[in-house]
């Protein structure tokens, strides 16, 4: 689970930068939209917090609790991001990014029930 975590951490961390650094660059990679006016700071407070989800949920010592956390973000942000692609607002990455998080909230949830079981479970 330490490798899943560590990767799901840094992929999310990253992303956070992203938007602290360009925000209408990931605005319209994934909603094909400008983003202006309040949208600047409010995707670059998206962003730090991005940032502060990968820092909370770093592996260490309580990897159950890091794997629950990240896997609440993953699946909400699953969820959100294909309604907005339902009401029509998909850029390029969109759908792929809803592809991510489905994919990476079923390796989660492996992960978690697998931690829970104890060391030595199989499947």
């Amino acid at each position: 689970m330490t490798r899943l975590l560590w990767v799901v951490a840094v992929s999310e961390g990253l992303t956070g930068l992203l938007l602290l650094v360009s925000p209408p660059t990931v605005a319209r990679l994934l909603f094909d939209a400008e983003v202006a006016g309040a949208g600047v700071p409010m995707s670059r407070l998206a962003g730090i917090s991005l940032v502060a989800l990968a820092v909370a949920c770093w592996p260490d010592r309580n990897t159950a609790r890091a794997c629950f956390g990240m896997l609440t973000y993953s699946l909400l942000a699953m969820l959100y991001l294909a309604w907005v692609g339902g009401i029509g607002s998909a850029g390029m990455l969109l759908w792929p990014a809803v592809a991510v998080h489905a994919g990476l909230s079923v390796l989660l949830v492996r992960a978690w029930r697998k931690e829970r079981r104890g060391p030595g479970a199989t499947t």
